[in-house]
């Protein structure tokens, strides 16, 4: 099973060269530390009060990156908003971006890559090796919107940031007004097949106005 973090960054990588694809941008790295933000909020480990994030429980998950974030923020000693930690959390390869890419890695969906540039510069890539939970994925994704079935707290968030993060045409392929209208409209309208909490309702709707908020004027040309 994948986190909304590890789905989201399947659909804005690049199966061949394993990098973001260009579409994405820095929004790719707000939209991932977004994800994880939403569903440690699902799973009833934080919650915005007052304005800020705070902690409800802080006992140690499966999932290394979830633990960096837990920690961060009750490390911090004060609740602060859903855009200060897409500012300090997002573009983090260490704590964020890698162990996202390397639990895919271990699950046999992608593999690492060395390159080098001029010799001298470093980095790790990550190519796809099974296209199969990307294409799983991307099913999915299409039967909620073009069989309008109404998804719940996880889809909802990913079909949101997808569009927030500009992979419309990434995800539903070229022709996709009609898939980006509807996603549009569940962004603005909360629409959710079952019941969501409230709490989980209010960070989702922060978390999407933050991250549309943080990224570069370049970036927001690109998106909606």
């Amino acid at each position: 099973m994948l986190t909304i973090a590890e789905a989201l960054i399947l659909l804005g990588t690049d199966d061949e060269k394993g990098t973001k694809v260009p579409e994405a941008g820095s929004k790719l790295d707000y939209g991932l530390v977004g994800a994880i933000l939403a569903e440690l909020t699902i799973q009833e480990r934080i919650r915005l009060e007052d304005g800020g994030v705070s902690v409800i429980n802080d006992s140690l998950t499966d999932i290394p990156y979830f633990n960096s974030v837990i920690t961060e923020i009750k490390d911090e000693g004060r609740k602060r908003t859903v855009s200060y930690w897409l500012g300090k959390l997002s573009g983090r390869n260490d704590e964020i971006n890698d162990p996202i890419y390397l639990s895919l890695v271990g699950k046999g969906i992608l593999k690492e890559e060395g390159q080098s540039y001029l010799l001298i510069f470093n980095k790790n890539v990550y190519p796809t090796v099974d296209e199969g939970p990307e294409e799983d994925i991307k099913s999915m994704v299409s039967r909620i919107i073009f069989e309008n079935r109404k998804p719940g707290a996880e889809p909802a968030m990913l079909l949101s940031l997808v569009y927030t993060c500009g992979l419309i045409e990434e995800v539903f392929g070229s022709d996709n007004k009609e898939a980006e209208k509807r996603i549009q409209d569940m962004v603005e309208n909360n629409e959710y097949g079952e019941e969501v909490k409230q709490s989980v309702e209010m960070m989702e709707t922060e978390i999407l106005s933050a991250v549309t908020m943080m990224v570069t004027p370049e970036d927001t040309s690109k998106s909606v």
